[in-house]
């Protein structure tokens, strides 16, 4: 394992120093990407300043939602690696050389990319939460801060885990890069509301379907100690490693049975 996470900070190393060569590309990429994505929480913003609220959440307490949301999401489109554009090594027939190479698939796909201009939504993201967390200041213990770190990488993995069953499907049709931005930027926005403003089939779906809720709207209840509008049990928020875990899994072990039916383009 030690010598897992050796070669792939060697390789995403590698990646890094390259873009560093066109450092004013690479910075302006960055800002480019933080100024756009500023603007999903500029709307927002407008929103609640004329509205003050929005099924009785405050901008404060929305910017935890959105902030708890976009970093999760920041880090999984860097962690995610080549899977984010599997359907082009399809395409262009390249999955062959990964699959004669001595290491396992999955590893050489999440290493295949390191994108540094993804930061500016990382920024813009912790920018966000760090606004919500002054204006709210939480009364927070270590136990508390400790399950907001778990609830994060627990919304990266859930959101590596669409990455990975979206990649997945371009075994059986390379069109899939449009279906899987719907459950990844489209789940990302839809994640930086509160979930109970939807209809009841979409919450239905989006809580034991696509357990999107359990990202970052239920463990928003416990952390800001909001009443469930659903009447739910109170250990529910607690099941978000878990749900994040399980999706992970599945969608490794969706990975597995298509790679085992892939077949080369013949080119």
């Amino acid at each position: 394992m030690g010598a897992r996470v050796g070669l792939y900070l060697r390789l995403v190393g590698a990646q890094a120093r390259s873009a560093m060569q066109y450092r004013a590309s690479l910075i302006a990429e960055l800002v480019g990407n933080l100024v756009i994505t500023a603007l999903d929480f500029v709307a927002i913003a407008v929103l609640l300043t004329r509205f003050e609220h929005i099924a009785g959440w405050t901008l404060a307490e929305v910017a935890f939602l959105y902030g708890l949301s976009s970093i999760s999401f920041s880090f999984s489109e860097l962690l995610s690696g080549a899977f984010d554009s599997f359907d082009r090594l399809v395409v262009r027939g390249d999955f062959d050389r990964v699959l004669i190479r001595p290491l396992g698939t999955v590893f050489q796909m999440l290493a295949g990319a390191f994108p540094l201009r993804r930061f500016g939504r990382l920024a813009q993201g912790a920018a966000v939460f760090a606004y919500a967390l002054s204006a709210l200041r939480p009364a927070w213990d270590f136990s508390d801060l400790l399950f907001l770190i778990v609830v994060m990488a627990g919304g990266a993995l859930f959101f590596m885990a669409i990455f990975i069953v979206g990649a997945t499907a371009a075994f059986w049709t390379p069109q899939t890069a449009e279906l899987t931005n719907i459950f990844t930027y489209g789940g990302q926005f839809m994640t930086s509301y509160p979930m109970h403003i939807y209809a009841e089939w979409l919450r239905s779906i989006f809580t034991f379907v696509i357990p999107m809720a359990f990202i970052n709207y239920y463990p928003a209840l416990y952390l800001l100690d909001k009443p469930d509008p659903f009447g739910l049990p109170a250990w529910l928020p607690f099941l978000s490693p878990v749900v994040a875990l399980l999706m992970f899994g599945l969608a490794l072990a969706l990975w597995r049975v298509g790679v085992s039916r892939y077949q080369s383009t013949g080119s």
